[in-house]
């Protein structure tokens, strides 16, 4: 695996604002009228009993892509709910109503945008609705490494200044940690953990973007009570699922 700790270090003081933003309806249990789907109890994703480790039998980094079908069927199987919404922005927009954002290309470390990546593009929200994931299967490695390039350059270009991001009015403060993501079996991994608040309101996100060779995955949990634990292992259980259907 190519440890990307060298960018998360560059960008640990940059990463806040367009975490924070994001976070901040999940805060207040928002869940909005509109949401097409109704909150499942909370559970960890599939296999979480025991955290994911590296072992001798975990899959090669894959390089081929995935289509349509055999996405859907990995969220399926990591209890991840696909074809939910039919935009990426309406999917963020149900978990973090009332976002806005002076420019969209600030959202891409959670996969905004990206339904122009390629062919086979699927999102969803994990059963309880805690964690968010996007993933892109690029036509080639170039084009994911571009997804993975997007991410990293929207969280250094809208770091600065609180007029970027709006959720209710109220301003952002936050404070931002690398968050050292122990995935096997990927080509890049890049990890954040943000703590702040909003209006005197606590949040905490942990987020990821992991590319496999063509394929690349935006995980976002804001859930402070298990996003520490879920987004490693639904981040792991993505990473094997993608190298079982594209090796």
């Amino acid at each position: 695996m190519a440890s990307s700790a060298s960018r998360i270090s560059r960008t640990r003081l940059s990463a806040g604002l367009v975490a924070a933003a994001l976070g901040l309806a999940a805060l207040t249990g928002c869940t909005p009228a509109g949401d097409q789907s109704e909150a499942a109890p909370s559970a960890a994703p599939e296999a979480s009993a025991a955290s994911p480790s590296p072992s001798a039998s975990t899959p090669a980094a894959a390089s081929g892509a995935l289509d349509r079908g055999q996405l859907a069927d990995l969220f399926s199987r990591i209890q991840f709910r696909p074809a939910q919404y039919d935009t990426i922005a309406a999917m963020l927009e149900s978990i973090y109503p009332g976002l806005t954002v002076s420019d969209a290309a600030c959202l891409a470390p959670f996969g905004a945008g990206w339904e122009s990546a390629g062919d086979a593009v699927e999102w969803g929200t994990s059963n309880d609705r805690s964690m968010t994931a996007v993933v892109a299967s690029a036509p080639d490695d170039a084009t994911a490494e571009g997804l993975v390039a997007q991410a990293e350059d929207a969280i250094a270009r809208c770091a600065d200044g609180q007029e970027l991001f709006a959720m209710q009015g109220a301003p952002v403060t936050t404070t931002v940690e690398p968050f050292d993501l122990a995935v096997t079996g990927a080509d890049d991994v890049q990890g954040w953990r943000v703590t702040g608040d909003v209006g005197g309101s606590p949040f905490a996100l942990v987020g990821a973007t992991v590319r496999t060779g063509q394929n690349v995955l935006a995980l976002v949990g804001w859930d402070p009570e298990t996003s520490a634990d879920y987004v490693p292992q639904a981040t792991q259980l993505f990473v094997d699922r993608i190298a079982q259907g594209a090796g």
